[in-house]
């Protein structure tokens, strides 16, 4: 009799969502026909029953950061702040007074390449301000012209948001990153108790088949090919991987 063996999934290139999904309804499925599976494999049974439950649980919290709305709401000031100096140096740019215009002319000739930056990435729109600040910082014609036309506490008030920007930006990310991390670090029990399971089904059907075994073996084949399908982009060919 040829020898049954299940199709190869590549479990490192499931998302933390479709593992636990793949982990969960391969016990789902298993359970009704546990007793078949001796004392070996029921014991590998519960052991894939517990980590994939308290691993699935973990993906599910939300993982959206309590720093999120405070981060929406410092770049809010920040963008409001941006807008209002183009305002008023494009209101300076048509001034009867020809010192204003002049110095309007000065400071929009630096300021125009960071006008729309509040539209980037949140990431870079910090970065870019921080270098417009710095570069307005090391010209006092600059801050002459600022002065001038009125937009030097807005500069200000701009440097002082986007530290705080800045510093609020990356709590959350670390906040985010603690979420991702706890969420990994249950993953590896699972896909160990995954792999130790079908491995039991793998060698019961081959050593004393019957009609449950078989279902179970081929409805285990369908979902790994169903989560096999859901791998968007594969791993550097160089990249080890575990597969079951």
């Amino acid at each position: 009799m040829e020898k049954k063996e299940l199709e190869t999934v590549h479990l490192n290139h499931l998302s933390n969502e479709d593992a636990a999904s793949l982990f969960v309804q391969t016990c789902e499925h298993a359970t009704p026909v546990a007793g078949i599976l001796g004392e070996i494999g029921s014991r590998a049974l519960t052991n894939l029953q517990t980590s994939s439950a308290s691993f699935s649980i973990q993906v599910r919290r939300p993982q959206k950061s309590k720093y999120t709305e405070q981060v929406v709401a410092e770049r809010k000031v920040s963008s409001g702040i941006l807008a209002e100096i183009k305002r008023t140096v494009t209101f300076e740019l048509k001034s009867r007074d020809e010192r204003r215009k002049q110095a309007a002319k000065d400071f929009d000739f630096f300021f125009e390449p960071y006008s729309d930056i509040a539209r980037a990435a949140i990431g870079s729109q910090i970065d870019q301000t921080q270098k417009m600040i710095a570069k307005y910082h090391g010209s006092q014609d600059l801050i002459n012209a600022a002065l001038t036309i009125g937009v030097d506490m807005l500069m200000t008030e701009l440097e002082t948001d986007t530290m705080s920007l800045s510093t609020i930006y990356k709590t959350r990310t670390v906040d985010t990153g603690n979420h991702e991390t706890s969420g990994t670090d249950l993953r590896p029990d699972a896909t160990e108790s995954y792999i130790q399971f079908c491995t039991i089904v793998e060698q019961a059907v081959n050593l004393m088949p019957n009609d449950a075994l078989l279902s179970l073996f081929n409805t285990l084949n369908e979902l790994r090919r169903k989560h096999n399908a859901l791998i968007s982009k594969p791993k550097d060919k160089g990249t080890s991987t575990p597969t079951a």
